[in-house]
């Protein structure tokens, strides 16, 4: 199953996100991990393991689908890619 976390700004998803990563021993892809991971601590996690999109681009059969994305937004215009709206399931 994938997880959709879709909130107004400010609400604590990428907290949440963080959280989840740590529990399940996952891979966080964003747009910034050096700022993220200043986040992160911020959140009082030091141990999340974070990668670039770009890095994700690179190596993403070595991460066997156990990633997670912060802002998948920013990740699909980092690959050229804009949309204006989307439906999925749960």
């Amino acid at each position: 199953m994938t997880k959709k976390i879709i909130r107004e700004p400010s609400t604590g998803k990428t907290k949440e996100l963080i959280d989840i990563c740590v529990k399940e021993g996952a891979v966080l892809a964003c747009k910034n991990p050096e700022a993220m991971r200043v986040k992160a601590y911020a959140y009082g996690y030091n141990n999340v393991e974070l990668i670039s999109y770009e890095d994700y681009l690179i190596n993403s059969k070595q991460y066997n689908g156990n990633v997670y994305f912060d802002d998948i937004d920013d990740f699909l215009k980092s690959i050229g890619c804009i949309i204006k709206g989307f439906g999925g399931n749960s």
